[in-house]
């Protein structure tokens, strides 16, 4: 056991040694699509590499389960809307990394201050708090007017069916 995992740091030092003397010696003269192509095969060899995330417009910043309702509630909600719409709606827990902190604040702005925050990257539609499902639905799709809500604004469960229009997933 502890001879392979000796082999293991050896051979993640040894790729990161041979990526820093790549970068040093074709920095000036490879293109960065080739540049990540090589690095990304080092890293594959050191077991080291992570397939990226794929993108999504739709972005949702939120916190653990069970510390915010909106959330929780949001939570459900955005679900049967990726099943409905056969999107992907990316999670950004801003409790377990400080990118998604920083990033929370760059989209938020001082508009919400609050979780969850939904953003949809290609429109700058944005939703603070709860929401109903047709203004969900209009988030997403960029049909139609995002409004802000907030946390004045009922839980979805309280919200009256006319908030809902005819939106149903």
């Amino acid at each position: 056991m502890f001879l392979s995992n000796n082999i293991v740091k050896r051979k993640k030092i040894f790729v990161s040694i041979l990526t820093l003397l790549f970068l040093q010696i074709y920095s000036c003269t490879a293109s960065a699509s080739i540049q990540n192509k090589i690095v990304n095969g080092l890293r594959r060899f050191a077991g080291t590499y992570k397939e990226p995330e794929e993108y999504t417009e739709l972005l949702m910043f939120t916190t653990d389960e069970g510390v915010s309702g909106y959330a929780d509630k949001m939570e459900q909600l955005v679900s049967q809307l990726e099943d409905h719409l056969k999107v992907k709606v990316q999670r950004l827990n801003i409790w377990k990394s400080t990118l998604y902190f920083k990033l929370f604040e760059k989209f938020d702005g001082g508009y919400c201050n609050g979780l969850p925050l939904l953003v949809n990257r290609s429109t700058g539609a944005k939703i603070c708090g709860s929401s109903t499902k047709r203004n969900l639905l209009n988030w997403a799709t960029g049909n139609g007017q995002t409004q802000f809500m907030g946390d004045y604004f009922a839980m979805p469960d309280d919200a009256t069916e006319g908030d809902e229009g005819d939106a149903t997933f």
